[in-house]
């Protein structure tokens, strides 16, 4: 349920993200940003797995992602979708991780 709950609020979260591409797509990203012609030639090639790819891995930040997906005008109805398939098996990792990890703790009673 967490990682449920984790990844409806990280989806909703990178909706500020899509909208700051979509609204503003000459100011907010010019050809310059570093790794933009890399994530837009993912986007166009792949579509919404490459929205998924960019979710799911912990290494890069998605931001880029959803400025980059709201600048090429992806529809919102795919990119909502492909965005949560991706956060919410990291949500689950993560738990799982969370809870492996708490036991290692020193004051956490065993």
């Amino acid at each position: 349920m967490v990682a449920f709950a984790a990844s409806i609020g990280g989806t909703l979260g990178e909706l500020s993200g899509y909208y700051a591409g979509y609204l503003s797509r000459r100011i907010a990203i010019t050809e310059n940003v570093i790794g933009y012609n890399r994530v837009l030639g993912w986007m166009e090639r792949y579509g919404v797995w490459a929205i998924c790819f960019l979710a799911l891995q912990p290494i890069i930040p998605f931001d880029i992602g959803g400025l980059i997906a709201g600048a090429a005008r992806m529809p919102l109805w795919k990119f909502l979708p492909a965005l949560w398939v991706g956060k919410f098996p990291k949500g689950i990792m993560l738990c799982y991780f969370g809870i492996g990890l708490i036991h290692f703790l020193p004051f956490w009673p065993r």
